[in-house]
């Protein structure tokens, strides 16, 4: 962590604190213990790699790099970094999930909405429901 990212924030729950209750944060929250309750916070909430929270999350984004059992829920990104062990629903309008973070549960992005996603001969995939020109046509018409 950065000492920019330490002046963003307004909160900071300290590694051998243990909240029981819900937390409410105008402004950004850095967790480095446990809490036991929701945490709702209008600004980042970001959980440090020994951090628990067994409760519901509502921010306007997140980074989760300890562990959370419940629900995670961004009006924009979410990122589950390298540590981080989530179980529970996620909701967010972007999602970034890092190599070696563990993840169970039900996922749903509020991004922009896919009319439909069909598969494309090289690999890649088109979002219009159409395959991609190239590599595509040629798999197709090899049949």
């Amino acid at each position: 962590m950065t000492k920019e990212d330490n002046s963003q924030t307004n909160t900071i729950v300290g590694p051998s604190t243990v909240v029981q209750g819900n937390l409410d944060v105008k402004g950004s929250v850095l967790v480095y213990g446990t809490i036991l309750g929701d945490v709702r916070s209008n600004g980042q909430v970001r959980t440090a790699k020994d951090s628990v929270i067994k409760g519901a999350v509502v921010a306007q984004e997140a980074v989760i790099d300890g562990e959370l059992e419940g629900s995670l829920t961004t009006k924009g990104r979410a990122t589950l970094g390298h540590s981080a062990k989530m179980v529970g629903e996620l909701r967010a309008q972007l999602l970034v999930i890092e190599e070696g973070a563990q993840y169970s549960g039900k996922c749903k992005m509020d991004g922009a909405k896919i009319k439909s996603v069909s598969e494309a001969g090289d690999g890649s995939v088109a979002k219009d429901g159409h395959a991609k020109e190239g590599k595509a046509a040629k798999a197709d018409s090899s049949g």
